[in-house]
């Protein structure tokens, strides 16, 4: 394996678990909100977690899947997952092979999750309506999910990117190694490399909602949303907000707390003057879960109202 392969594994495609004092919610600190719990072996023999939740009287025959972005799995985006099981969703969720509770060495590409989300439909064979959401590499992985499965008709986008190249333009910023990674990519997941997505999105009579702000430091505005924008599909509704970051469902004094709290954390780590568990719980003990994701009720009231 080359020095490039090594590098974008390490910073990209590496193993994802939680890190030790970073906070995440449960399912158990939403009262009512149900989890069931499932395992399936992916199509190269992964062992997979997936999940529904949902309240009681949730609304039959229809299912919103919910792709997580990068990271140690779905439990990042609980509140997300129960502000749409409280408007009386199911929500179906996974972890990506490589990611927290299912098996896998690595994440192993951008596009493995594209694999896992495909091969989770064919396991499951489900006769609901099926809406696919995600945020960030969740975002892009719904964005191929519903170019590839005909039977799918509405993806909420969040954060996007509409292909790997064009991330990898747009954060490497060197041009031998974004093309290094993009032959590793390439190789790790042929079947997916490929997809059409700008095609897709002139030409799809799916519907589609895509969110994003125009100060997103991590996917910029002109590498997804500008691009939707100019392509003026009227079957995809463009919602453009600030302030948010890459985070366009949360609320902005939300935006500014999260972006705060691990400025902070960052740069201590950098300057090693946070090394061992007991420091990163001592970090954390203090810090407001509920203010890290506050959900915006206008956003969400979007979701809903292009859900239903």
């Amino acid at each position: 394996m080359g020095i490039i392969s090594k590098l974008y594994i390490k910073n990209l495609v590496h193993r994802y678990d939680k890190e030790v004092g970073v906070p995440y919610y449960s399912f158990h600190d939403f009262k009512g909100l149900k989890q069931e719990r499932h395992v399936f072996n992916n199509s190269l023999g992964t062992e997979i977690h997936y999940f529904f939740y949902s309240y009681d009287g949730y609304e039959p025959n229809k299912i919103v899947l919910f792709c997580h972005g990068i990271g140690p799995g779905h439990t990042a985006y609980m509140c997300e997952i129960n502000e749409l099981a409280k408007r009386g969703y199911r929500v179906l969720t996974l972890d990506y092979a490589g990611c927290e509770e299912s098996k896998g060495e690595m994440l192993r590409s951008l596009n493995s999750p594209t694999r896992d989300v495909v091969d989770l439909l064919d396991y499951l064979n489900l006769k609901d309506e099926i809406v696919l959401a995600g945020h960030s590499l969740g975002g892009y992985t719904a964005l191929n999910v519903i170019n590839l499965r005909p039977e799918i008709h509405k993806a909420i986008l969040l954060s996007p990117f509409i292909s790997i190249p064009s991330f990898l333009k747009a954060v490497v910023h060197i041009p031998f190694i974004e093309k290094g990674f993009e032959k590793y990519e390439k190789t790790a997941e042929p079947a997916y490399f490929d997809l059409k997505n700008e095609e897709y999105l002139k030409n799809t009579n799916d519907k589609l909602l895509v969110i994003q702000s125009d100060d997103d430091p991590i996917i910029p505005y002109d590498v997804f949303l500008k691009v939707v924008e100019e392509i003026n599909n009227p079957n995809i509704k463009t919602v453009r907000v600030t302030n948010k970051k890459h985070n366009p469902n949360y609320t902005e004094e939300s935006v500014l707390y999260l972006n705060d709290v691990f400025g902070r954390y960052n740069e201590l780590v950098k300057k090693k003057k946070i090394q061992t568990d007991d420091e990163r719980i001592n970090f954390f003990k203090d810090v407001s879960l509920a203010r890290l994701c506050q959900q915006d009720k206008k956003i969400i009231d979007l979701l809903d109202d292009f859900i239903r």
